[in-house]
């Protein structure tokens, strides 16, 4: 049982690929508190024309909580803070796990930014601090376009490079999944930096599904992990929530987890008019 909380704070890492977004496409100039959105019908996916893509004219920023469940019972939550600055952000995450009398905490900063040369968005840096069960601090930098990265890990330092895709942290990951789903591609797949090894993920658009969220009934699309028979992650976007992540869920032996959006807040600023 002691395992379930450096499980949870991995899994963590996985959720976040798809919770975390750009803000610069189909947001609206307004503000959108953490009322529940109310159904709405969901159209096929279009692919967004370059303009749309990240620019320095839209800086809106994102509060997303998420609650996390084992096996049905309340374990812990995290929060994910992005805040953005035309093509860049700094995403900030705070996570608690309490399993039993095992209690440990997880507070991340990381840094990305679009990449004009890549097409998509790249990790800048990221620093993890874990207080609790499996208390430590990580830190890594990444350079070259996201060709290598550098993770120092209590003192220890490792080198990493890739040559045909941009090693990135969960959160760049996140958004450029938004971002993929949004422009209608079905597969994807992505260089994940752990904090001792770089791990290939790849991710299937499996279909549209209506699932009951804290929003009420919502057409979602649904995106699962492949290529991996000994697990099962799946994870569900809802369009007329801003495409966000509603709901993730993981299953692998013994393992049963699922997290869940409760409450969320998007500001974008109101257009500047130019007279």
């Amino acid at each position: 049982m002691r395992l379930l909380p450096i499980m949870t704070f991995s899994l963590v890492s996985l959720f976040t690929i798809a919770i975390n977004a750009n803000a610069d496409t189909l947001v609206p100039s307004s503000i959108i508190n953490s009322n529940p959105i109310p159904n709405s019908t969901l159209t096929k996916i279009k692919s967004i024309p370059n303009p749309l893509l990240p620019n320095q004219n839209n800086k809106c920023n994102k509060t997303l909580n998420y609650n996390v469940f084992f096996e049905g019972h309340d374990i812990g939550n995290y929060q994910r803070n992005l805040v953005w600055n035309g093509t860049q952000a700094d995403i900030y995450t705070k996570s608690t796990v309490n399993v039993l009398i095992t209690k440990a905490k997880l507070s991340q900063h990381s840094k990305l930014h679009w990449s004009p040369q890549r097409q998509s968005f790249v990790t800048d840096s990221f620093e993890r601090n874990i207080k609790g069960l499996m208390a430590g601090k990580v830190s890594a930098t990444f350079t070259d376009n996201g060709a290598k990265s550098t993770v120092i890990e209590d003192g220890k330092s490792r080198q990493f490079s890739e040559t045909l895709s941009p090693i990135l942290d969960g959160d760049a990951i996140a958004a450029q999944m938004r971002l993929d789903i949004m422009q209608g591609k079905k597969n994807f797949d992505f260089i994940l930096q752990n904090s001792d090894d770089t791990s290939h993920y790849y991710f299937k658009v499996i279909g549209e599904e209506t699932i009951a969220t804290n929003f009420g009934d919502l057409k979602t699309i649904r995106v699962d992990q492949i290529k991996k028979n000994d697990r099962k992650l799946s994870l569900w976007f809802a369009p007329s929530i801003d495409y966000q992540l509603v709901r993730a869920t993981y299953k692998r032996k013994l393992l049963d987890l699922k997290a869940v959006l409760v409450s969320k807040q998007i500001i974008c600023p109101a257009p500047v008019l130019i007279k």
